[in-house]
């Protein structure tokens, strides 16, 4: 039989399939050889579960600027993952677009629409430092009408998750790990504590607790690129 006390097995799954692998490992802590008491398993988070989680927490509103609001019917119970991104994406480029509309009409009235705004011709100057002004007004810059500044959190939250999800798409494991550092805080504000403290405990022992030559050939490979996984095959399909 072959050695393999010098391999690592790595297990992928939701959170509840990685609170069973402690479980696992807590009960066999009393073992005497590391094979015994499942030391070379190493649980890998899926990501896809965390924008299931993230999505929960950006429709659980209901004041005017909800996303349920109007959809109560379809949306307030389980209407799965692949409704809610198609919300939060489609919802959130009509968003941005209506903000380049109010934006356009304050430089120009003569610029009622978009289209009028296009036909225009504006510079990429003019675009560049329209955009920097929408993103301070209308993402970063704090108000006091308790209303516009839900509105306002609700655009920064929704180019969070399209963040996460072009960086997935585009398989950039440090984009995707720089994603998470903003995650982390906003899953603990939402009361998901669990999802928090597995992705701060994950990123902990990937680049501070893992052994150099765990390091090198695992963390820094296998450890972080398992934790993206495309099921369909497809380019751009995460």
């Amino acid at each position: 039989m072959s050695d393999i006390s010098e391999y690592v097995v790595l297990f992928h799954g939701d959170l509840g399939t990685g609170e069973c692998l402690q479980s696992a490992q807590q009960c066999r802590g009393i073992e005497n050889t590391p094979w015994n008491y499942l030391q070379h398993v190493i649980f890998v988070p899926g990501l896809f579960h965390l924008k299931m989680i993230f999505l929960q927490a950006s429709a659980a509103r209901l004041d005017e600027t909800s996303l349920m609001r109007d959809e109560t019917g379809h949306y307030g119970s389980k209407p799965g993952f692949c409704r809610m991104h198609e919300l939060i994406m489609h919802n959130s480029i009509c968003r941005r677009l209506d903000c380049w509309r109010v934006e356009a009409k304050k430089c120009d009235p003569k610029w009622t629409s978009l289209e009028e705004f296009a036909v225009s011709e504006p510079t990429w100057e003019d675009i560049k430092a329209m955009a920097h002004t929408l993103a301070h007004n209308y993402v970063a810059a704090p108000q006091c009408d308790m209303q516009y500044e839900n509105g306002l959190l609700l655009n920064k939250y929704m180019l969070v998750y399209e963040e996460l999800s072009y960086a997935m798409n585009s398989r950039d494991i440090r984009w995707v790990e720089t994603c998470l550092m903003t995650w982390i805080p906003m899953f603990k504000a939402t009361g998901k504590h669990k999802y928090a403290n597995t992705m701060t405990d994950f990123l902990r022992k990937v680049h501070f607790m893992y052994p150099a030559g765990l390091k090198l050939t695992i963390s820094r490979w296998a450890v972080r690129y398992h934790i993206m996984i495309n099921p369909t095959g497809r380019k751009g399909k995460f």
